[in-house]
């Protein structure tokens, strides 16, 4: 499959489609290649593994998720990206689409009810920052059957989630997150690994 992880592949798809980047959905597409390896190879995805995608966007991230996984699921909330996604992936028989608002969906049943094989679970995704924290509490408190959460955030969150005990970073986030799990940082992602570029670093945290 083409690799779109590049900026001139994106603007291609992007202009195709008649699309653009949505602030409101938070939408700042991956064009680093080596950013999509490092998620999955953290998130260590195999071919028994059911894989929960939120958020696939034009299926940057996805395209490596489908070739690794036994079954993967994306959760995309704008319509406009569900042409792309299909397109894009109808030949595999390990992808389905969902076109939903993540913080809506009954993940405890889709999983029941979609992990016909057995297969470990684990959610990976390039979160939407305005929303990150209410997905992650949601993924944490739902109390899931999942093995990891290997998401990218932005920096400054993810080094609440992960700060001990008297730094400067530990606060409420820090707190509930480490009641369920045991964080790590697992790369920090500059700005220019974007398109548009935020105003913010980001880093994946498994």
């Amino acid at each position: 499959m083409k690799d779109i992880a590049t900026k001139s592949t994106t603007n291609y798809i992007l202009e195709k489609y008649d699309l653009y980047p949505k602030k409101k959905y938070g939408q700042n597409f991956l064009i680093d290649n080596n950013v999509i390896e490092n998620i999955v190879e953290a998130a260590e995805i195999n071919q028994k593994d059911f894989v929960i995608e939120i958020g696939p966007g034009l299926g940057t991230l996805t395209s490596k998720l489908v070739e690794k996984a036994g079954k993967v699921i994306a959760i995309e909330l704008d319509k406009k990206m569900l042409q792309i996604l299909n397109d894009r992936f109808a030949l595999y028989d390990n992808f389905s689409l969902i076109n939903q608002d993540v913080l809506k969906v009954d993940l405890n049943n889709l999983i029941q009810q979609e992990n016909t094989q057995n297969y470990t679970v684990k959610i990976v995704a390039n979160l939407p920052y305005y929303i990150t924290t209410p997905i992650i509490m949601k993924l944490l408190e739902e109390k899931l059957n999942i093995d990891s959460i290997t998401v990218m955030v932005q920096k400054e969150v993810a080094e609440r989630m992960q700060a001990g005990p008297g730094s400067k970073d530990y606060g409420a986030l820090s707190l509930a997150v480490q009641y369920y799990a045991d964080p790590y940082i697992v790369a920090n992602v500059p700005p220019n690994c974007f398109m548009p570029r935020p105003n913010v670093g980001s880093a994946v945290i498994r």
